[in-house]
């Protein structure tokens, strides 16, 4: 994937983060559907985004660095398991809600994907640099 479109994913999943929750809070009208889904799609806003970081420090480095990205991931992937395990066992949170903001860098994804399809000339620039 270009840097491009990593970093749409990026904008688009924080724009879903916010009209998610805004959305919750208005249908809803209770701030236990609003925190599920918020804090949910914090989580992976922030996991999308340390993941890339790893990557791109990882595979674009020397082969020394090759090792410390075999360390960081599973580190990463722990901790990751270990707050979504804490926010589900202690918070009050609304499992439906919480899955779908677990879901929104998947929903990004497909956002940009047909944003594509929607939008032909914005691609065009993308692969022509035009």
């Amino acid at each position: 994937m270009k840097e491009t479109k990593i970093s749409d994913i990026e904008r688009i999943n924080i724009i879903v983060l916010v009209i998610g929750s805004i959305l919750a809070m208005v249908i809803m009208r209770e701030f236990k559907y609003v925190f599920s889904f918020a804090v949910a799609s914090a989580i992976m806003t922030l996991n999308f985004r340390f993941l890339k970081k790893i990557i791109e420090g990882g595979l674009l480095e020397a082969e020394n660095k090759k090792i410390e990205l075999a360390v960081k991931l599973p580190l990463k992937f722990l901790i990751l398991v270990a707050f979504i395990a804490v926010v589900v066992i202690y918070g009050d949170i609304n499992l439906i809600f919480f899955l779908v903001g677990l879901s929104t860098v998947f929903i990004s994804v497909v956002i940009n994907q047909f944003s594509g399809l929607w939008n032909p000339a914005v691609k065009r620039r993308q692969n022509n640099g035009a």
